[in-house]
Formats: C-alpha cells, sequence, structure tokens
C-alpha cells in the first residue's frame, strides 16, 4: 500500500511513491501496488467512539464507517505499507496525520498496554521538503516523532528522505527571490533523479521482504 498524504498528484510526494512502487513491482508483477491519495477521502482524525477499546469486542481497524474506512481496512491487512508526505510548517500534513492516527489507536490494548496489529508488516516513509541539509537535526526530530508509532505498531520504517525540493513550477509568480528559483533549479538537476532512484531501490527492498 502506497499512502500519499500529499494534496497533489504530480509532484515530487507523487513522484517517489509512483517510484516505490516501481521498484516493488520489479521483485514480482503478482505484488499488488495500491496508490492511495488520501486527499481523495472525506475523513477525520480520531473520533475518540471508544469503539475499539469495548470489552470482549477485539477489532482489527477501526469501527467510525467514514470516507477512509475501506482504505484503513485494506491498510490493516496489507503486506507491506509505503507512507509519504510533504513536511508542511514542521510536520506531515494533516491528512497524514490524521490516517496514522485511526491506523494505529485501534490496535492498542488499554488493559495490557499491548499493541497487536493484524500482523506486522514492512514499512517506509517517505518525506518531501523544502529543508536543506543544514536542518537534518530538526527533520531527525520530525521523522523520530512521526515513526514512533509505526515501529511500536508494525516495524520501523525505513526513510527516505527527498531534501531541498522544488515547490513550485514558476517562481516568478510568488513571493521568492530570482536566487531561489535559480538554487532549486541546480538542485533539482543535481539531485532529483538519484532521489527518484532511492525510493525505487527501497520499494524493491520491501518487496524482497513481503516474497
Amino acid at each position: 500500500m502506497l499512502i500519499d498524504g500529499s494534496p497533489r498528484k504530480n509532484m515530487n510526494t507523487a513522484a517517489m511513491l509512483e517510484s516505490f512502487g516501481k521498484g516493488v513491482k520489479s521483485v514480482s508483477e503478482d505484488i499488488e501496488v495500491r496508490h492511495i491519495h488520501l486527499y481523495d477521502y472525506q475523513f477525520h482524525g480520531c473520533y475518540s467512539c471508544m469503539g475499539c477499546k469495548l470489552k470482549d469486542k477485539p477489532v482489527e481497524h477501526c469501527v467510525v464507517k467514514d470516507g477512509i474506512w475501506e482504505v484503513l481496512k485494506e491498510t490493516a491487512y496489507a503486506d507491506g505499507i509505503c507512507f509519504g508526505s510533504p513536511i508542511y510548517y514542521m510536520d506531515v500534513t494533516g491528512q497524514m496525520r490524521c490516517f496514522i492516527e485511526r491506523l494505529l489507536f485501534p490496535w492498542l490494548n488499554y488493559k495490557t498496554f499491548a499493541v497487536n496489529p493484524p500482523k506486522r508488516v514492512p514499512t517506509a516513509f517517505i518525506y518531501t521538503m523544502n529543508a536543506t541539509e543544514q536542518y537534518m537535526p530538526m527533520i531527525e526530530a520530525l521523522c523520530n516523532s512521526t515513526e514512533m508509532g509505526i515501529a511500536m505498531s508494525l516495524t520501523k520504517p525505513e526513510r527516505i528522505l527527498m531534501l531541498n525540493t522544488t515547490q513550485v513550477k514558476d517562481y516568478s509568480k510568488y513571493e521568492f527571490s530570482e536566487a531561489t528559483a535559480i538554487d532549486k533549479a541546480q538542485y533539482k538537476a543535481e539531485h532529483y533523479e538519484e532521489d527518484i532512484h532511492r525510493a525505487y531501490e527501497a520499494g524493491h527492498r520491501m518487496a524482497e521482504q513481503i516474497i
């Protein structure tokens, strides 16, 4: 499952996830790869209905049947999950946060505090961001926080970063300096294909674990 938390379907996060999926398919065409765009669905974070915490009624996925329910159920039984999100204002998108919350919370047992997913599967997390290497300490803290629940519930995600991304196609239309546009273009020319290939290789590695 490719879980795409970006509102854009043809920019950096989508390209990285598509490449990851191609890496999966390079191992076996028989592996089904679904690319889920979270912005296509109407849903919220946890409703605090406590339906997943009722006595003698264990559940394996969120019980609230809103727009994302079927996707949550499918993801709960997937053989591998790759999350992908741009970083907006020092965090993954709100849609991604809501999805992770809804996916993982039902597996936490309040009596024993054990986490019991249907199965533990390989995971990965792709982050795309405007930040550069000089902000790596902040990036590390952000990623660690995002991945903590996933690691507790499933497996520690393989982390794939795309830094210093091109945010818009025409920088002259926005409040950016000409120097920024030049820097972005140069960085993309030097690193974009390398980043895309790293996502491909990560997908290949996950598929090998699945097989």
